[in-house]
């Protein structure tokens, strides 16, 4: 195959050669190292392949041999240029693909959000922008990952965790809102206030319901801090309740901690060059599959699908779909992660677990990573302090 392409890119010629000594001129001519190959008889005569570098050093081998050579036709990429050298319009899109395919990788030309229900997505878009991330932005542009992911969580409400990934010439923004609350059905429907988690509090605004709950006072979660019934007797007269949808502000310090093992090899999954395109068709709910060998012939493979749907204009989907799978073959390789290495990744799949579970308006104070090793692999244990609203509305039991 690259014998092929190579000689399609240095060019080559057929060429007759007739005369009494044409075998001596063909030894002649591998006896100087040229390369000549599919030799066949023809007429009183040899047909033969030769690449043109080589053809225009055969003059003095001629004379001496006294054989007469007619070209009989060229092949090559200069000669499929030269057919084209007077159609301006081609040669000028070719050049434009060209150069736009050279400019393509150093730049991002599809930017998505994964996992944005509810938060705002235009002020996302905006600090994106800010960092340097945008339709058309040069990758070297970008600013560091972790500037970016600070910037999604304190400047966007009801984001817990954020980060970017950069795949090829698409950059994909994952988040994370926070936990929703359990659903009330309005602000007339009695509540009480409990702790989503442990905590200690340090101030606690009651608008209204009960108060259980003091400042400087330690709560485990679940447990009540305002409760939407209130009583309205008075001693020795009989018990008498008001049901109430309880409104507070509770900040509270609290831990979170997470932790995990860890090894200190990493498998590579890496693409060898080799892919296979095959085909599904869909036909109103009924799949049928236009290949056989789901791993394309390969040992280890990744595969990427993508599925065209028919949509009739006026009447939505057609009930046809045309699914493309891309199977890439992989090797893999395994890596050994330095001490150094180990402890970032640790951090980085420990803080978003702890973020994921993260309520409203949480504000780190500060973290701490500690560790230990046995049988090489790291025991990791993350804990962050945080200030944040653990008062967590939940319908109140009448």
């Amino acid at each position: 195959m690259f014998k092929k392409i190579f000689k399609f890119i240095t060019g080559y010629v057929i060429i007759e050669i007739t005369g009494k000594n044409k075998e001596k001129f063909i030894s002649m001519c591998l006896h100087n190292f040229m390369r000549i190959d599919n030799i066949v008889p023809e007429g009183d005569g040899f047909l033969l392949r030769m690449e043109i570098r080589d053809f225009l050093r055969i003059p003095r081998l001629v004379y001496k041999c006294g054989v007469r050579v007619r070209i009989i036709s060229k092949h090559g990429l200069g000669q499929w240029l030269r057919g084209y050298r007077f159609r301006y319009g081609f040669v000028v899109s070719g050049l434009t693909v060209c150069i736009f395919f050279l400019i393509i990788p150093h730049y991002i030309w599809c930017v998505e959000i994964d996992g944005a229900y509810s938060a705002d997505t235009e002020r996302i878009t905006e600090i994106l922008r800010e960092h340097g991330v945008y339709v058309g932005a040069r990758k070297s542009g970008i600013d560091e990952l972790d500037e970016i992911k600070t910037a999604i969580i304190y400047g966007v409400d009801g984001v817990n965790w954020a980060w970017l990934y950069t795949e090829g010439a698409r950059a994909r923004l994952q988040i994370q809102e926070e936990t929703p609350k359990p659903a009330v059905a309005d602000k007339i429907t009695p509540t009480d206030i409990i702790a989503a988690c442990d905590g200690y509090i340090e101030r606690a605004d009651v608008l209204s319901g009960e108060r259980r709950v003091n400042k400087g006072m330690t709560v485990s979660a679940g447990d009540i801090l305002v409760s939407g019934k209130m009583s309205v007797y008075m001693d020795g007269y009989p018990e008498k309740y008001m049901y109430v949808h309880s409104k507070a502000d509770i900040e509270a310090e609290t831990v979170r901690h997470e932790s995990g093992i860890f090894g200190t090899e990493e498998t590579l999954r890496i693409k060898t060059g080799r892919q296979k395109t095959q085909l599904s068709l869909s036909l109103f709910g009924r799949r049928v599959d236009l290949f056989l060998d789901e791993k394309g012939g390969f040992e280890d493979c990744d595969d990427v699908s993508r599925t065209y749907d028919w949509n009739i204009p006026f009447l939505g989907y057609s009930g046809i779909s045309l699914t493309v799978h891309k199977i890439y073959e992989i090797n893999e390789t395994r890596h050994e992660l330095s001490e150094r290495e180990v402890l970032n990744r640790a951090r980085e799949q420990l803080e978003e677990r702890i973020c994921k579970k993260l309520g409203a308006g949480a504000v780190k104070q500060n973290e701490q990573l500690t560790y230990n090793v046995s049988g090489g692999k790291y025991m990791v244990e993350l804990r962050m302090r945080f200030k944040e609203n653990i008062g967590m509305e939940v319908p109140a039991e009448e």
